[in-house]
């Protein structure tokens, strides 16, 4: 595209866009970053591989891979319990005690 630059005509490429990518049939184009991608018509969950110590979560219609402790953020968890995320899902599960230990006196 023939853009001015500091007042002289210069050819400067162009700012990628949907326009400019066909996706194929079961996809639909979206920005990701600055770059057009080719996503799925329905994202899901399902469609994301996350690293580990991440979960995948819809985030405005788009799944995204988030930290599992961003999870529990929301999740009020009872006295006694923790929230944890169990298979995916944040959970409150009980707080683990350390073990008693009994200190035993003698008389001398």
């Amino acid at each position: 595209t023939c853009r001015m630059v500091e007042n002289t005509p210069r050819c400067v490429p162009n700012n990628p866009s949907c326009h400019d990518l066909n996706c194929p049939e079961g996809t639909m184009c979206q920005m990701v970053e600055t770059s057009p991608r080719c996503v799925p018509n329905n994202p899901s969950c399902n469609d994301v591989p996350c690293p580990k110590e991440t979960t995948c979560q819809m985030v405005e219609n788009t799944p995204r891979c988030v930290p599992n402790n961003s999870l529990c953020n929301a999740v009020p968890c009872p006295k006694g319990t923790k929230c944890q995320v169990v298979e995916t899902s944040p959970r409150c599960v009980p707080v683990s005690r350390p073990p008693l230990v009994c200190h035993v006196l003698s008389r001398w």
